[in-house]
């Protein structure tokens, strides 16, 4: 089976991929439409999907809301000049349900320090978000005088985990970006602000769906990458056996941090939602994010056997300034709550895994959410509680109102 993909015509010249490495993403964008994965992930409770919903604010039993944002891992390969993007598949609690935790912002740590070309230093949540434009590589790009996005809500925030594999073959590496579509966001009015965090340190940049910043027209989002000291990077992924061997740092040596854990591999996505002008048109009037990687046959068996282990995670050659807040005084939007993913990446050559490489992701998927005050659905909810982390939905609705009254007139 070959996956379906989106040519991207990048300004740089790139590395010519290989024959091999081509199989490699084919047969690793397959895993969402191989049978056998999807069961061992579905008797888990897991799904396996190339696109998924990262939502701040969601209806009750629907797949729309007042902040939604969808999210793909696309990886970089093709000719020289000439770059495709391929989505990658994401293991995950199923998108519609989307069950989530509530978790204190104080039990996750970022490092900082690579957007000023400093060493790298730990930060909880809590004070980074208090305190952020102490985390900019430039304080003056966010426009007026505050400092802090921090809300009286946010004694804790909202949580989900999911996994992520990445066609990397022995001693190779793959290049790939996080892409973000919030479906609220237009330019120069941004829905959300998106921290990135890694290993290597912590990058903010405003999602507003700016052209110049999207993907390309097809793949609908805006590529997140590594604030290398005022200058962008994509990420990379290489296997851990390859990066011990050559002299790399343990698993151990990470300073990053969530929810207790820890690793070399983890990534987290941090959505901090936006307050916005005037909405200029309805989140329900435009289409939904169409899966950047389109069904397919399920591909071929294959006589391989696994090869998954967890991908050290950096970042690439840099590709140009690194976009922050534009000079735009945002604010936080306190109906809404900071929404934290936290990632995990695999390695993997042939898309082939196991029941066990399935039963230990969900066993690194279920830890996240084990020190909770709470574990379940804002979108299904079994049972009438009010979380912390719902949205406030009388404020948001008063405003929808006003909105639909000034559209139709």
């Amino acid at each position: 089976m070959k996956a379906i993909t989106l040519v991207l015509v990048l300004a740089a010249a790139v590395s010519l991929a290989s024959d091999s490495f081509e199989t490699a993403v084919n047969n690793v964008a397959g895993m969402v439409w191989n049978n056998k994965v999807v069961s061992i992930a579905s008797r888990l409770g897991l799904d396996i999907v190339d696109v998924t919903w990262e939502d701040t604010g969601r209806y009750n039993g629907s797949c729309w809301g007042p902040n939604i944002s969808d999210m793909t891992i696309q990886v970089h390969h093709g000719t020289r000049g000439s770059e495709t993007l391929t989505c990658m598949p994401v293991i995950r609690f199923p998108n519609f349900h989307d069950l989530t935790a509530d978790i204190d912002p104080e039990q996750f740590f970022l490092l900082t320090g690579n957007e000023s070309g400093n060493d790298l230093e730990p930060v909880s949540l809590t004070d980074y978000v208090d305190n952020i434009r102490d985390y900019l590589h430039d304080g003056d790009s966010w426009g007026g005088r505050g400092s802090s996005l921090l809300a009286d809500r946010d004694s804790v925030v909202l949580v989900s985990a999911q996994a992520v594999f990445l066609p990397i073959e022995d001693n190779g590496e793959a290049v790939f970006n996080p892409v973000l579509y919030n479906y609220q966001s237009y330019e120069g009015s941004p829905g959300v602000l998106a921290i990135l965090a890694t290993r290597e340190g912590t990058s903010a940049t405003i999602i507003d769906n700016s052209s110049e910043y999207n993907a390309d027209y097809y793949s609908w989002g805006q590529r997140l990458y590594f604030n290398e000291d005022g200058e962008r990077a994509s990420l990379t992924g290489s296997r851990i056996s390859d990066f011990l061997e050559n002299g790399g740092d343990s698993p151990e040596s990470s300073a990053m941090s969530a929810a207790g854990e820890e690793g070399l591999n983890m990534v987290m996505l941090i959505q901090i939602p936006l307050r916005q002008k005037e909405r200029r048109d309805l989140w329900f009037e435009g289409d939904e994010l169409a899966s950047c990687c389109e069904m397919c046959d399920e591909p071929q068996s294959r006589n391989s056997g696994s090869n998954v282990e967890a991908a050290v995670i950096g970042h690439g050659e840099l590709e140009g300034p690194f976009r922050e807040i534009d000079g735009l005084p945002i604010v936080r939007d306190t109906r809404f709550p900071i929404r934290v993913t936290v990632q995990f990446y695999k390695a993997t050559s042939n898309g082939v895994a196991t029941d066990r490489d399935i039963q230990e992701i969900a066993e690194q998927i279920n830890r996240v959410y084990d020190d909770a005050s709470y574990v379940g659905s804002l979108v299904c909810p079994s049972e009438k509680i009010v979380r912390p982390t719902d949205w406030y939905r009388d404020q948001v609705e008063v405003s929808l109102r006003k909105i639909i009254l000034q559209y139709w007139q």
